[in-house]
């Protein structure tokens, strides 16, 4: 195995002071049980080993913080530097697969790069993933490198600006990960590399699709589509995301940060409209259009209320936000958000409470 750490019988007698000398020390039993845990498990067991090394470091580096200047901690932050060593290998091979822009500089490349996911789709009527987005869809294993890690800027933008000739997907291998492991941030890049944003394939998809039938909303399998227990990271309990695909299609589900995102349902591709969803059993009782993922507009609000309507929803007494500022929503009738071109109403309401069903 490359890049080997010392076995627990190896770091017992590493971190040993003599004969006399018992090793009591909680920190030092927690780090002895981890490496046990290490010694067992197999190289086909690439996550559980990635965690286990995190494990590993956090459990070396709380010893460190107790005990910096004696002769064990030296030994513990050894064991800590052999661990990140590894996972720095580790965090090589969970970035795999090719990407376009090779030989390009600036936008350019990027745009060589996303052409795959947004290839086909024109008009305006289309929402493309924000560039914020574009490296969730890049990577294979969607990994949710948009938020900065330890306030460096996310990998594309330090790519898009980079003379390297490189691929992305080849710089993040040669030079992002690397540099990221020799200036201390290994550890959560590794973190945020053991999470993944799902994308869906069809099979997958057809389970997320909603129905609307005489003004009732279902779910693929005929029930009436029901929110009270799912959530959202901003509207809370309640509340789906929900998309409208080129096709004019609807997909709804629960909304789990760095697991399951708008991005998720067409795997990345564009979407006429998205944001977040309140149905209690079948009927709609709120709207939003909040999503980072594809920061729809006004007429892309007026396009999913103009569609349900069509297809019979009462939109008079939805609770509809058209506008969200720093994460607060402000609600308005949903059929005179309709009549005003997809803006603000005049009257503020309240949206109605969807309770959790037992079924």
């Amino acid at each position: 195995m490359p890049d080997k750490i010392w076995t627990i019988e190896e770091f017992k007698k590493q971190s040993n002071l003599g004969l006399f000398h018992r090793r009591a020390n909680v920190y030092l039993a927690h780090i002895d049980t981890l490496l046990q845990h290490y010694k067992i498990i197999t190289l086909e067991t690439p996550d559980l080993e990635a965690n286990l090394l995190l494990m590993i470091c956090d459990a070396c580096q709380k010893y460190y913080h107790r005990k910096p200047a004696n002769h064990r901690a030296a030994a513990v932050m050894i064991l800590h530097d052999q661990a990140l060593k590894r996972a720095k290998a580790l965090t090589l091979q969970l970035v795999t697969g090719d990407s376009s822009g090779h030989g390009l500089r600036g936008w350019a490349k990027v745009r060589a790069a996303v052409k795959p996911f947004v290839v086909g789709i024109t008009g305006k009527t289309h929402h493309r993933l924000h560039q914020d987005y574009w490296q969730e869809a890049l990577i294979p294993g969607h990994f949710p490198l948009a938020r900065a890690i330890a306030y460096s800027k996310d990998p594309l933008s330090i790519w898009k600006t980079s003379s390297s000739p490189l691929s992305f997907l080849d710089w993040l291998r040669e030079f992002y990960i690397p540099d990221m492991f020799d200036n201390k941030k290994g550890e959560e890049l590794l973190r945020r590399l053991q999470m993944g944003v799902t994308y869906l394939d069809s099979a997958q998809r057809e389970d997320k699709k909603i129905y609307i039938n005489n003004g009732i909303i279902y779910n693929s399998r005929g029930e009436r589509f029901h929110t009270g227990n799912m959530s959202t990271n901003i509207a809370g309990e309640g509340w789906a995301i929900f998309v409208m695909a080129p096709n004019n299609s609807l997909y709804a589900n629960d909304h789990r940060v760095d697991i399951f995102h708008h991005s998720s349902f067409l795997s990345g591709a564009p979407v006429q409209a998205a944001g977040e969803i309140a149905v209690n059993n079948g009927i709609l009782v709120g709207i939003t259009c909040k999503s980072g993922h594809y920061r729809p507009n006004a007429a892309s609000f007026v396009r999913i209320l103009f569609w349900l309507k069509q297809h019979g929803a009462l939109l008079q007494g939805v609770a509809a936000c058209p506008v969200i500022s720093d994460h607060i929503q402000e609600f308005f009738d949903a059929e005179e958000v309709l009549l005003n071109g997809g803006k603000k109403g005049t009257k503020n309401i309240k949206p109605c409470k969807v309770y959790p069903s037992d079924m």
